[in-house]
């Protein structure tokens, strides 16, 4: 894994190409006319899985720096980008740039992008009319690239495999061998789209638009200060192996527990005025199903119940208490 992780690459398992979404993506882009380029082919993982769910397409180019497989031409694609391509499915690299200073790995210096995968994908889209892409599921809540994306898909193990994985082992890999990061598919149009439609696999949760419908809305009406050791709410902002868990709670609730100033998990709030604390745990249920927790950031793991462990950020946390003015 560390040679993978050093080059900012994870091969992909399991196959999300037979999902409905990607399948009426490839019917537009039309692969069986257009040749599809791979900027970022690793070990030949995306042509396998396509060629695995019966999709017929005109060829590929394949292309890698460290190339995995035969029939890959050596090249930088991060600087040399292939022109000339209208598809692009891909599975660019992953690396945060505070991770690669801090191992003194190499990052493009020319892009203000805190992530590589989104200097790749920048430059995908750049390129190419149509473009999927295997990436993490936290791009959904970065607002990046809406203009041309259509639709994304958060990949999750269905619940019968997920249970199987785990008489295996206590850990469950849904989409990369080597990592348990939470993925999606993100596909997109050569033109400007009105929304983005968001996915479970094969399920339908709405658009991004309805979906954000639900979000309060911040107003800063009331002073709310996180990590106070001596705060009047409690808050556990990370779910459990179980189920869904993050809750707000009496202060006495987390006893002894030790507030850290760059606490994100359990932590106490100082909110002033009156604290309704059953008030503000079912609006957090409220916003949980009926966004289907698409803005609550996916934490590596998934619950026993077959869905991914999330985590409550502060925004939304301090929108929800500010709400209950």
């Amino acid at each position: 894994m560390d040679n993978k992780r050093a080059i900012g690459r994870y091969y992909t398992r399991g196959n999300p190409f037979k999902l409905s979404p990607f399948i009426n993506w490839v019917n537009k882009a039309n692969i069986q006319e257009n040749t599809i380029i791979e900027p970022f082919a690793g070990a030949k993982d995306i042509p396998n899985l396509i060629d695995s769910a019966h999709l017929e397409y005109k060829r590929w180019e394949l292309f890698d720096l460290h190339p995995g497989a035969n029939g890959i031409q050596k090249r930088d694609t991060l600087t040399d980008f292939p022109k000339g391509f209208k598809v692009c499915i891909t599975n660019p690299p992953w690396l945060a740039r505070n991770s690669a200073t801090r191992r003194g790995l190499p990052y493009p210096k020319d892009t203000h992008y805190d992530d590589m995968y989104k200097y790749a994908l920048d430059l995908c889209l750049n390129n190419c009319n149509w473009v999927a892409a295997i990436i993490p599921e936290a791009f959904i809540r970065s607002n990046l690239f809406l203009d041309r994306l259509s639709d994304f898909i958060s990949l999750v193990p269905e619940k019968e495999q997920t249970m199987s994985i785990e008489r295996k082992s206590n850990s469950v890999n849904s989409m990369f061998e080597d990592t348990e990061h939470p993925v999606g598919l993100a596909l997109f149009n050569p033109n400007e789209t009105s929304d983005v439609i968001v996915w479970r696999n094969n399920q339908k949760l709405g658009t991004l638009a309805e979906l954000r419908h639900y979000l309060p809305q911040p107003s800063r009406n009331r002073k709310i200060r996180f990590n106070e050791p001596d705060g009047n709410l409690g808050l556990v902002a990370i779910d459990n192996t179980v189920s869904p868990s993050i809750r707000f709670c009496p202060p006495k609730e987390l006893g002894e527990y030790p507030v850290r100033y760059h606490g994100r998990s359990i932590t106490k709030i100082m909110v002033d005025g009156e604290v309704k604390i059953c008030k503000l745990n079912s609006r957090l249920k409220l916003i949980r199903e009926k966004t289907h927790d698409v803005f609550l950031t996916a934490f590596k793991g998934l619950r026993r119940d077959g869905f991914y462990r999330r985590r409550l950020d502060w925004g939304l946390a301090r929108a929800i208490v500010d709400e209950d003015n």
